[in-house]
């Protein structure tokens, strides 16, 4: 029942994106900075598009400082699930999101065939998040290949 309300709860990817792109768009006239034109370019091109497991960590894992052992320090560090949570619109902080988040993120893991714990594994044994990118996408040519 409780995981039936869940995925009436659940946002489509593109709503996620819209979302995300609103909120990005009201901080940016909040703080009233210049952007970097660079930096808005990969966020457009990140959001236009549904990225792998793999890409999310190569690309979006860019933007925080690796940690283990937790999802996210409060401020910039991020383990490989706390950078997919938050591709999927978490912002490290706020614990009211972060379910949701968390569920939007499980739902991409298992479409790509890839366990929760075992993307934490990795990330705990000390991977970085492009070795992680590389061992998955490794792993999914193995799988392939096997069809």
């Amino acid at each position: 029942m409780a995981q039936q309300q869940l995925l009436a709860q659940e946002l489509s990817v593109s709503q996620i994106l819209n979302k995300y792109r609103s909120k990005l768009m009201q901080n940016r006239e909040r703080h009233n900075d210049r952007p970097n034109i660079n930096t808005l370019r990969e966020q457009q091109q990140l959001l236009a598009q549904e990225l792998s497991i793999s890409q999310i960590l190569r690309a979006y894992g860019k933007q925080f400082t690796q940690i283990r052992e937790q999802y996210t320090d409060g401020i910039n560090g991020r383990c490989a699930m706390g950078v997919i949570m938050s591709y999927y619109g978490w912002d490290g902080k706020c614990c009211t999101n972060a379910e949701r988040r968390l569920y939007a993120a499980l739902v991409a893991l298992r479409r790509a065939g890839i366990s929760k714990e075992s993307l934490i594994e990795l990330n705990d044994s000390g991977m970085t998040f492009e070795e992680i990118a590389d061992y998955l996408d490794r792993n999914k040519e193995m799988t392939n290949s096997k069809y």
